[in-house]
């Protein structure tokens, strides 16, 4: 199996480079919350941001922190090339590398003031957000453990892929 993991900063551009991944190479999207969102509507349960936290987070005290990626890789195991979107530690990564020999992490980057534009009406609003919220956007903790989790430097990707 070859697989495109796809990580970064919020609104940052993940799913718009797999979604484009998908159209041009053939591959399949897969988002690990999609996991998440599948179990609470399976409880009745809506699923929002909060439920889909909650839930996560009582599963990886619960299972590990890679219970989540163990999940979506019984989904994705039968396919031949996928992405996946959603990386919440460094666990996740490791579980999928260790899965396929074909394993390739890509950092997704966009500039702050880009990010803060595509913040949806679920996020902070414009009017509320402050300097702090801002700099949070830029440097969540969970992102510093999956940028450290990775072997070399981020560079841009110069690997061609096949159709």
């Amino acid at each position: 199996m070859k697989i495109i993991g796809l990580a970064g900063l919020a609104r940052s551009g993940k799913d718009t480079v797999a979604d484009y991944i998908e159209t041009k190479y053939g591959y399949k999207k897969f988002v690990l919350s999609d996991v998440l969102k599948d179990a609470l509507k399976t409880e009745g349960k809506e699923p929002t941001k909060e439920n889909m936290a909650d839930l996560g987070n009582t599963l990886r005290k619960k299972s590990g922190k890679d219970i989540v990626a163990k999940m979506l890789y019984e989904r994705c195991q039968n396919q031949k090339r996928i992405t996946i979107v959603g990386f919440r530690s460094p666990e996740e990564v490791e579980f999928f590398r260790k899965k396929t020999k074909d394993f390739t992490l890509i950092e997704v980057r966009a500039p702050q003031n880009t990010r803060i534009r595509r913040s949806s009406e679920q996020d902070i609003s414009e009017e509320t957000r402050t300097t702090s919220q801002k700099k949070a956007l830029n440097k969540s903790s969970r992102w510093r453990k999956l940028r450290s989790a990775t072997t070399q430097p981020s560079k841009p990707c110069t690997k061609k892929l096949k159709k």
